[in-house]
């Protein structure tokens, strides 16, 4: 275990001395709290730099993406050199305006057929294009009570492409006006007359006779992003959930114009789906990948679930002197080249999560964390702030307070068994990244700084 000592009351002064003298009030990349409170002068202040951190990737087989997970991620990212490329696919269903349904008076003819589905945000970049193709599903066995995992992709009919949408994400987020209604933000994509005109031909007796008859005629919509750009770089935030998330057929008969009906998501009755895929071939990323490598990999990649995530093991952390702990905190640095980067554009996770290993691949909340179902976050940190770097460099940096943990490992009651670092969103399935500093990185290696006293 290697271990740098630093005498507090020393530091102190000295630091005071240059903070006073500098007069900055940015933290920096060691921090503003090196400054040490009255608590910790008598103290010392130790930096274990003997980590060894692997990034592992795996199949997740806890994230799933249907019954109440009405989130969605749509769209492509092709042109991230760092971690390589992610995809998201969605499927949904419609239901009936009503049972027994029919469209109202004789002699329908069709204006338009548009499928909205409520927006929610993006991530990447704002301004680069992205083509969404809807399809008729021909998934067997489609239905709501089926809890569907993001590694599944279902089946759709390839050669019925229903309509086609080429959008700027960043024009997504205004409002949008349907005959003279405005409506909350939604990506749109008009369907074709065909399917339309189907849709029109459909009586009470039949397709629209129930939810059961409607779902033998449409068994739902594959919405599919073009994956076949080079340039693609942004992910669409869906929220089916959202009342514009809906089938809207407009029409006209024999006696009135401006005539719409509605076919809408419904949480009680809408099967929903979200198929997920990265590939890390050819990143940079990948050769730090699953390597297994006895001395780890010297730079971290993270990215939000499903995705890479890093396991941290500090050896002889155990036998640390016994003392009473002031302070354990784990920084974690991330790696950037700054100006032209394109981690401009592809932002890191809010939010990092620690946890302990427990046995295997078994995990628990670190005793820091606090009841899980009421944490002590602010106190246990994880949360993403900005420090500059010695390049001068502006880069994220991620604090995780363990002095409990350290100090009940000091009297045996905890395991040094490491921890399992990732990234953490209130999204089932997100893409933030971060590439950091791993436990033997020249420079920006992770570090566990402890202050203690002695006994």
């Amino acid at each position: 275990m290697s271990v740098l000592f630093r005498n507090l009351g020393f530091v102190a002064v000295l630091f005071s001395s240059l903070y006073i003298s500098s007069g900055c009030n940015e933290a920096t990349i060691l921090g503003e709290e090196l400054i040490p409170g009255k608590d910790y002068v008598n103290g010392v202040d130790t930096t274990i730099t003997d980590i060894i951190t692997h990034n592992i990737w795996k199949t997740d087989s806890a994230v799933y993406t249907g019954r109440s997970n009405y989130a969605k991620v749509l769209g492509s990212i092709t042109d991230d050199p760092l971690f390589g490329r992610a995809h998201g696919f969605v499927y949904t269903q419609v239901s009936l305006p009503s049972g027994s349904y029919e469209f109202a008076g004789d002699n329908q003819t069709l204006d338009s057929v548009v499928l909205s589905l409520g927006f929610d945000g993006y991530y990447g970049d704002s301004l680069a294009t992205q083509t969404f193709r809807v399809y008729r599903m021909n998934e067997p066995d489609f239905k709501i009570d089926s809890n569907y995992r993001y590694y599944q992709a279902l089946s759709y009919n390839a050669g019925e492409l229903l309509g086609t949408a080429t959008i700027v994400p960043r024009s997504l987020k205004d409002s949008v006006s349907v005959y003279g209604v405005k409506e909350a933000p939604q990506l749109r994509i008009r369907l074709s007359n065909t399917f339309g005109n189907l849709l029109l031909q459909q009586t009470k007796e039949g397709a629209f006779a129930n939810d059961s008859s409607f779902r033998a005629f449409l068994k739902g919509f594959a919405i599919v992003p073009d994956t076949t750009l080079t340039t693609n770089r942004t992910m669409v935030y869906l929220d089916l959930s959202d009342p514009v998330t809906r089938l809207r057929v407009f029409y006209k008969n024999a006696e009135e114009d401006s005539l719409s009906a509605s076919f809408p998501f419904s949480v009680y009755a809408s099967a929903h789906a979200n198929y997920f895929v990265r590939n890390h071939t050819g990143s940079e990323a990948a050769q730090y990948i699953n390597t297994n490598n006895p001395d780890g990999d010297s730079l971290i990649y993270l990215e939000d679930a499903p995705g890479l995530f890093t396991k941290i093991t500090i050896p002889g952390l155990e036998d640390f002197p016994n003392s009473v702990i002031n302070k354990a905190e784990l920084v974690v640095t991330e790696i950037t080249t700054g100006t032209g980067s394109l981690d401009a554009i592809y932002s890191e996770p809010n939010y990092l999560f620690l946890q302990q290993y427990v046995n295997g691949d078994t995990t628990r909340p670190v005793i820091d964390y606090g009841n899980p179902s009421n944490p002590n976050q602010p106190y246990f940190g994880g949360e993403k702030t900005e420090v500059t770097n010695f390049g001068g460099v502006k880069v994220a940096q991620y604090k995780f307070n363990i002095a409990r943990f350290m100090q009940y490992l000091l009297r045996k009651q905890e395991t040094n068994t490491g921890f399992k670092l990732e990234a953490l969103s209130p999204r089932n399935i997100d893409v933030h990244r971060v590439k950091a500093g791993g436990g033997n990185h020249s420079q920006y290696n992770l570090k566990l700084r402890i202050i203690y006293t002695k006994l």
